[in-house]
């Protein structure tokens, strides 16, 4: 088994996986041109030589690192002269810090890098959805060193067996995704993150994750929803290895080294004694590196004042409300090999229903008021009070009121990091 692990910067994480089964790191700057599948206000706020000391430190302790430049759209600035050479500085400048890959999104962008920079491995993302041998191949004849297979097939085990035997090139599972199954939302999320990933777009929008609280609203209303989610029990991973699999993925590069490093050590150890739900991205204090405020202090796009209130949304622990015992998760992952979820609706098969009844223990009455904060938050985005602009919001022109303002609202939003 190879574990691979989203950078969060802290050079004494690296040193703590030393001898372990991690074998490489990915992450990327916050924004850049390209962008990424998560938005730069929720990232640590690094620049170029903070990454060129990360890769020098990995390599130091023979880790590969990988730079994503996996965000699903461009925005078509490849097809200007000053996109493109945009672009290529960019690849020139990940050449240069000695990143050993690239993750890639795009056809266009492994083509760009294949031909002028072919020092660089290529991974394929998760984001261009391979989930088809015909794709899996595809892209292998691209000339692609690894395919991370999209995650929502974790659980079609003869979908994963057939491409594992139709490609010759790497292939990646991710562990420990907490995304709906099948998610309609997932399309539009991603994009969205790209975007909000992109130097130069900050200034264009205040993204709010929409999709995002779409997602947890169902998981709230639904918790069974977090079982059907295609995560990966640290337990399962040798039915995947019986396959043909040896590359795992650990998320998030906004997780703070303790956490992190418990995730490794978790899969690592293939055993978990305890709430499953521990080991995924939910709303979690202390959890994640601090968001960067300065983002969502925009008057001229949101009222400020509502913005805020993103503290009373997230103002839970999802940990805390529904206990999903994994040991009663024993044996739960037989059932996926020998059906085909997505030829039936679950309310013909209610597997997963009759299966979370008996693990978990969900605080009803708790999560209803958490989905009701998250629903109420949501619906200011369709009916756009959100973006009723006061009039004190003039008052912005004078830098005392704005830097008072601006004070305020990075202490309410600071307790969501906390």
């Amino acid at each position: 088994m190879k574990l691979r692990v989203g950078a969060n910067w802290d050079i004494a994480f690296l040193d703590a996986v030393q001898g372990t089964s991690v074998d490489a790191l990915f992450g990327k700057l916050p924004f850049d041109i390209v962008g990424g599948a998560r938005p730069g206000f929720v990232l640590p706020q690094i620049n170029r030589k903070d990454v060129e000391h990360y890769i020098e430190a990995c390599h130091d302790r023979g880790l590969e690192f990988s730079y994503l430049i996996n965000a699903p759209c461009l925005g078509n600035l490849e097809y200007s002269k000053k996109g493109y050479a945009q672009l290529i500085e960019l690849l020139e400048w990940i050449d240069h810090s000695g990143a050993d890959a690239v993750t890639v999104g795009l056809p266009y962008l492994i083509e760009l890098v294949r031909t002028r920079f072919p020092r660089l491995k290529i991974k394929v993302s998760t984001t261009a959805r391979v989930n088809t041998v015909r794709k899996a191949l595809q892209y292998e004849d691209m000339g692609v060193e690894e395919i991370i297979v999209d995650e929502h097939i974790n659980r079609e085990f003869k979908t994963l067996e057939a491409i594992r035997k139709a490609v010759k090139c790497n292939l990646e599972l991710i562990l420990n995704n907490i995304c709906l199954w099948q998610c309609p939302y997932n399309y539009e999320h991603v994009n969205h993150d790209g975007h909000a990933s992109r130097s130069g777009e900050e200034d264009h929008a205040c993204y709010l994750q929409y999709p995002g609280y779409l997602c947890l609203y169902r998981k709230l209303t639904d918790p069974v929803e977090l079982l059907k989610s295609p995560w990966i029990r640290p337990e399962d991973i040798h039915h995947y290895e019986a396959i043909g699999y040896e590359h795992f993925k650990i998320t998030e590069r906004f997780k703070r080294t303790p956490l992190l490093l418990e995730n490794v050590r978790v899969y690592e150890n293939r055993r978990y004694d305890g709430n499953i739900l521990d080991l995924f991205t939910l709303p979690r204090k202390g959890a994640f590196t601090p968001i960067h405020m300065e983002y969502f202090i925009q008057p001229k796009h949101v009222n400020i004042m509502k913005i805020s209130e993103l503290e009373k949304v997230f103002d839970l622990e999802v940990r805390e409300l529904i206990h999903l015992d994994n040991k009663k998760l024993e044996g739960f992952i037989e059932h996926f090999k020998d059906k085909n979820c997505d030829q039936m609706p679950c309310s013909s098969c209610r597997y997963c229903d009759i299966v979370f009844e008996k693990a978990a223990v969900v605080k009803k009455e708790e999560v209803e008021r958490a989905a009701q904060k998250v629903k109420n938050f949501s619906e200011k985005l369709v009916s756009g009070e959100i973006f009723e602009i006061p009039r004190f919001h003039l008052l912005f022109r004078f830098p005392l009121f704005k830097w008072l303002i601006k004070r305020m609202v990075r202490r309410q939003l600071a307790a969501t990091s906390k």
